[in-house]
């Protein structure tokens, strides 16, 4: 088989077709590779590296703008500087002549640009670039980078540019903007290139003020030398140094001025104003002179006195002693006796005679507080026959001491000097301690129990009392109401005066100890806690506490006072009772009346029968209650039945109406009563 194949191979004949075919494949390979027809070797495409955008100003950071000259010189006008001044700031030239401040938020916005200003693409050599628009340069500590200015890019996208040292190219339009710019566009339109809370001393005519190591502002001169309030001195500031500074007519330059404004910040930097007489054609505002520099005119009025001991200034601190808290290292006491409270380790010591005292950080901490936030204000007069009785120095995180002596003055039952200010009238309503001892700051919390530790909250009167039991406890993480027994059972229950009775229950402290009433309590208030001894309370006369067992008793906060003696329902039955309501039957006697709406959500009652009773109902919503009392309460009552859609329906005794709402409001069948209380105002009510 194998030698028939080769046989046959060997006699094969390529037919003239075949012959025809790889004739013309190889003269098709042969023009390809040896083209008669072609012009020279293809040109390569090129790619210019230069075409990648690049910054016009490579180099330049955000730190160096305080350092940086800056200068735009546009083509037919006097090129503008912006260069370092002496105290920090730039200041503006036009050729040589300086103009005054830089524009602090444009001269930020300039650099800005300048600094991420980029190219858009080259441009080639033999492009024309048009005429030259003007040059932009920036030197900073003897590095100079330029770029030169031209027509605009044939599409219109960019300007034409040439940057020194890197040829010409499409920058962007930004540039020229910056160029083009009015010189009066680069000086500040502020008085003073300066925040008021970056100032440290100021003068402002004969005032003088400085603002001291601990951060206070004082009168050193020209007025009383009293302690300012910082917010108040930086309004009244802010109003000069912002003041809006507009170029002066050119005969201005000829007016005198005189010294007026000396403004110091706290690294030592100064500015200086000059004030004059009013701008020629301006009689409303007036020339000013902020030394190197054209002048200008700004508003009269910033000329107008501080009222530093006027009463109604509003310019002297209005806290006795205005340190917070973590600040205060020591308070020296020269008077009444001598003593030192000073901070030792985490905790407070009083020394005294040699030895050292530790005392409850809290009750330092409320003393404090206290003293610190005692509100003084000017007097109407100067006071007299003040008798400093208390002397006190406030020694604070910084050098600065503050002095404190307090007494009687006439006319006032406390005022205090500060430092050698004159004496101001301390106007807190309750006495303040400023005398301290050991005792001062021994602990005076009354209970000690967590808020979460109640579970039953009773108010028991006292003997001989008119006051009602009340009795809640917490069920399933809901206050229940189990006495005085009530028709709407939780829902009579206000949660909010019960969780302040708790607060102030749980924080009641001693303002100052007295002696053990003998009289009886007004009411007991007993605390029943998971796990513990009831806590109890008893309230006497002139918000005197004591708790049972306890050999003194203590006069209590005000606040607190108010809250143990609150009741625990809602002060306003009748409101709640009557936004149910959709029908309310009324008798007196035998007079009878019916008031009917179709939906609880209506307003509009429709009435019928006796028109007295009717008349008398709009004002039962402003009824609030002041007391809750057992006994008979006085004057013959209007029988109310309210009937309410999804509740009982109640039956009520509405006493007679005194100053536009009712003077007492009784469930019938019980043996207390709602005693009324001032009514509540119009918008109070629905």
């Amino acid at each position: 088989a194998v030698k028939d194949m080769l046989s046959r191979a060997a006699s094969w004949r390529p037919r003239a077709l075949t012959l025809g075919l790889a004739a013309a494949a190889i003269a098709s390979a042969a023009l390809v590779r040896f083209d008669p027809w072609a012009g020279g070797p293809a040109a390569p495409m090129i790619y210019s590296a230069q075409s990648a955008a690049r910054r016009v100003f490579p180099g330049l950071s955000e730190a160096e703008q305080g350092r940086a000259t800056i200068t735009l010189a546009p083509a037919g006008r006097a090129a503008v500087t912006l260069a370092p001044a002496d105290n920090g700031f730039h200041a503006v030239f036009a050729g040589e002549q300086p103009l005054g401040p830089a524009d602090a938020e444009a001269l930020t916005g300039l650099w800005s640009s300048l600094r991420m200003a980029t190219t858009l693409r080259a441009v080639a050599e033999d492009s024309p670039l048009g005429p030259v628009r003007g040059e932009i340069a920036v030197e900073v500590e003897g590095r100079r980078a330029a770029v030169t200015l031209h027509g605009d890019a044939s599409d219109g996208v960019g300007v034409l540019g040439v940057i020194a040292g890197a040829g010409a190219w499409v920058v962007e339009p930004e540039l020229a903007a910056a160029l083009n710019q009015p010189t009066s566009a680069w000086v500040s339109r502020r008085l003073l290139p300066i925040e008021a809370s970056e100032a440290a001393a100021v003068r402002l005519g004969p005032l003088e003020l400085a603002r001291g190591a601990d951060g206070l502002w004082r009168v050193v001169s020209g007025a009383s030398p009293h302690l300012l309030s910082e917010p108040a001195v930086a309004l009244r500031l802010d109003r000069v140094v912002a003041a809006e500074f507009e170029p002066a007519p050119a005969e201005a330059a000829q007016l005198s001025v005189a010294p007026w404004l000396d403004v110091q910040d706290r690294s030592g930097r100064r500015w200086e104003v000059r004030l004059g007489g009013p701008c020629p054609g301006e009689p409303e505002r007036r020339v000013a002179d902020r030394g190197a520099g054209a002048r200008g005119c700004v508003d009269a009025d910033i000329d107008a006195p501080w009222p530093i001991d006027d009463p109604d200034g509003g310019l002297v601190e209005p806290q006795l002693a205005p340190y917070a808290y973590g600040r205060v290292l020591a308070v020296q006491q020269e008077a009444p006796a001598r003593r030192r409270l000073r901070r030792l380790g985490g905790g407070w010591v009083v020394e005294e005679d040699g030895a050292l005292h530790e005392v409850a950080e809290p009750e330092v901490f409320r003393w404090w507080t206290t003293l610190q936030q005692a509100p003084v204000e000017v007097p109407p007069q100067p006071l007299t026959g003040f008798r400093p009785e208390v002397d006190l120095t406030v020694e604070t995180d910084s050098s600065q001491h503050l002095r404190l002596r307090c007494g009687p003055a006439e006319g006032a039952p406390l005022a205090c000097r500060r430092d050698e200010a004159p004496p101001l009238v301390v106007t807190r309503r309750e006495p303040l301690a400023l005398a301290f001892s050991r005792e001062t700051f021994g602990e005076r919390k009354l209970l000690s129990f967590g808020s979460g530790e109640v579970r039953e909250l009773e108010i028991l009167p006292g003997r001989g009392s008119d006051g009602v039991r009340q009795s809640v406890r917490l069920d399933l993480g809901v206050w229940r109401l189990d006495a005085p027994v009530h028709p709407d059972g939780a829902a009579a229950l206000d949660e909010v005066r019960l969780e302040a009775m708790l607060a102030a229950l749980q924080s009641a402290r001693a303002e100052a100890w007295t002696d053990r009433p003998v009289t009886a309590p007004l009411r007991t208030i007993r605390a029943e806690r998971t796990g513990s001894e009831a806590a109890a309370l008893e309230l006497h006369a002139d918000c005197v506490g004591h708790v049972p067992g306890q050999p003194r008793a203590a006069v209590l906060p005000p606040s607190t006072c108010g809250a143990l003696a609150d009741d625990l329902l809602y002060n306003d039955p009748l409101r709640f009772w009557l936004g149910q309501a959709r029908r309310v039957e009324l008798s007196l006697g035998t007079r009878t009346a019916t008031l009917v709406r179709d939906a609880v959500e209506d307003s509009v009652w429709s009435g019928s029968g006796d028109p007295e009773l009717l008349a008398g109902v709009p004002g039962w919503e402003a009824f609030r209650s002041a007391k809750l009392t057992r006994g008979e309460p006085r004057g013959e009552p209007v029988v109310a039945k309210i009937q309410r859609p999804g509740a009982a329906a109640i039956t009520v005794e509405v006493g007679p109406t005194s100053d536009g709402a009712p003077g007492w409001v009784r469930l019938r069948g019980q043996d207390w009563f709602y005693a009324g209380g001032p009514p509540a105002a119009p918008d109070e009510s629905p």
